[in-house]
C-alpha cells in the first residue's frame, strides 16, 4: 500500500500538490499523509506560552478544514487521509514523520515567479531535498496548463541510479509516456558516444535523447526544458554538479530556471 505525504501551509499551492498526488501517483489505495508544521516567527520571543497555545489552536482548525476539503474535492474516504499537527522545524519533522509513516514520496507545492515563469523553490524546500532520503515531487502552481507529455531525465553522464530509473519507470507506465534523457554539457566536456547501455535501464519505454551545452547547469536547463511539457527527473547526488546546483545560503532563495513538475530522487 503506498503512503504520499503532503506537508502544507492550506495554501493553493498545497491544494495543487494534493492534486498532484491524487491524479498523478495515486492508487484505489493510496493513503495521503497531511502535515502542518507551525513554530513560534522569527523574534516572537514576548508572550511565548500563549502564542503558542494561540498557533496551536489555529492549526489544528486549519487542518481539520484542509482535511476535510481534500477528501471532499477529492472524493477519498476519510480513512485514506490523516493529518498531523506538530510544532518544531519544518525539515527536521517532515522528514522524521516520512521515516514514521514509510512514506514512498513527498509531495510539495511551489510558488512560480511572475512574469519569468521561473519555479521558486524557497529554502525549507531546498533543505527538504538534502535531507530527505525519500522520493521528492515538487509541483508548480501552473502544473495544470502543462500537457505533461514525457519524462525529463536530467542525466550527469555518469552511472544511471538503479532508484531514479524505477521512480521515473513507474511514472511512464503510469501515464504511458515516453522518456527523454537530457544531457547537459559544460565547458569542453564531448557528447556522449553510446547511449546504449543507458537505454537499457528502460526496456519496453520510448527513449530518446537530448543533448545541450549551457554556460552553467542552470543555462542548460532552461535551454533544454523551455519549450517542454513534461516532468523533470533529477537523481541529487553527493559530490556533484547537482549537489552544486542545490546548495544555497541561508539568507537567499533559489530561483531553479524551469516551469516543470520536478521528481528529485536522493542517491
Amino acid at each position: 500500500m503506498k503512503t504520499i505525504l503532503l506537508p502544507t501551509d492550506f495554501s493553493n499551492n498545497s491544494l495543487l500538490a494534493c492534486d498532484f498526488a491524487v491524479s498523478k501517483l495515486g492508487e484505489k489505495d493510496t493513503n495521503y499523509v497531511l502535515n502542518y508544521v507551525y513554530n513560534i516567527p522569527m523574534g516572537g520571543t514576548s508572550g511565548l506560552f500563549y502564542l503558542m497555545e494561540e498557533l496551536q489552536k489555529q492549526g489544528k482548525a486549519d487542518l481539520k478544514e484542509f482535511k476535510h476539503k481534500i477528501e471532499t474535492d477529492f472524493q477519498l474516504n476519510e480513512s485514506q487521509v490523516e493529518s498531523h499537527l506538530i510544532q518544531g522545524n519544518f525539515v527536521d519533522e517532515t522528514t522524521n514523520l516520512a521515516e514514521q509513516v514509510n512514506a514512498s514520496c513527498i509531495v510539495v507545492g511551489t510558488k512560480g515567479s511572475s512574469g519569468l515563469k521561473e519555479v521558486l523553490v524557497g529554502s525549507n524546500t531546498l533543505q527538504l531535498i538534502k535531507s530527505t532520503k525519500h522520493t521528492l515531487y515538487i509541483v508548480p502552481e501552473n502544473y495544470k496548463e502543462l500537457m505533461l507529455n514525457k519524462i525529463i531525465i536530467a542525466y550527469d553522464g555518469k552511472e544511471m541510479d538503479p532508484k531514479t530509473a524505477k521512480e521515473a519507470i513507474y511514472f511512464a507506465k503510469k501515464h504511458q509516456l515516453p522518456i527523454e534523457l537530457l544531457h547537459i554539457r559544460l565547458k569542453d566536456e564531448s557528447p556522449i558516444q553510446d547511449w546504449s547501455k543507458i537505454k537499457s535501464f528502460f526496456t519496453g519505454i520510448e527513449v530518446d535523447v537530448h543533448e545541450v551545452w549551457g554556460e552553467s547547469i542552470e543555462d542548460g536547463l532552461k535551454k533544454g526544458t523551455e519549450k517542454a511539457e513534461g516532468i523533470l527527473v533529477m537523481t541529487y547526488r553527493k559530490k556533484s554538479f547537482w549537489e552544486r546546483f542545490f546548495n544555497i545560503s541561508d539568507t537567499r532563495d533559489a530561483v531553479m530556471q524551469a516551469k516543470l513538475p520536478m521528481l528529485i530522487v536522493p542517491e
